[in-house]
C-alpha cells in the first residue's frame, strides 16, 4: 500500500525511513519517541516519552498511584507521582486483532428470547 492510500492517520517521520519497525516500534522502539503539545487557555503543556519498556508522560492534575497490570496483550507496572506517570513493561505486545477475536469468543453471550417473549 503506498503512502498516499493511508487514511487512518498521517505517517510519523520515521516511518519514512527503510527498516523503521525494527528500530522504532510500538511495542519496544530502540529510539527514543518523544511528543509534545503546546498547552493553551484549557490545557497545560504535556509531553510523551516512549523508550524500550518505559513510557512517561504529564498529566494536569496532582496524584499518586501504582498498579500491576497483568492481560492478554500487557504486563506492566505503573506509578502516577505528582503530574507525571510512569509504565514500565511490555504494552500492546501482540496484534489487536488477535486479542479481539479472543475476546469475542470469551465474551459472554447476551440472554435471548423466544417466540414468547420469553428469556431462555
Amino acid at each position: 500500500m503506498s503512502e498516499d492510500m493511508i487514511a487512518k492517520r498521517e505517517l510519523d517521520w520515521w516511518e519514512h525511513y527503510p527498516l523503521h519497525q525494527l528500530w522504532c516500534n510500538d511495542a519496544c522502539p530502540l529510539v527514543p519517541r518523544f511528543e509534545y503539545r503546546p498547552g493553551d487557555e484549557w490545557n497545560a503543556n504535556n509531553w510523551f516519552l516512549h523508550w524500550l519498556i518505559f513510557k512517561i508522560w504529564t498529566l494536569e492534575h496532582f496524584a499518586f498511584g501504582a498498579e500491576v497490570n497483568l492481560a492478554p496483550d500487557s504486563i506492566t507496572i505503573g506509578f502516577i507521582v505528582p503530574y507525571l506517570r510512569i509504565f514500565i513493561g511490555f504494552h500492546h505486545v501482540w496484534e489487536w486483532t488477535w486479542l479481539y477475536a479472543l475476546g469475542r469468543k470469551l465474551r459472554r453471550r447476551p440472554a435471548m428470547k423466544n417466540d414468547k417473549g420469553e428469556y431462555n
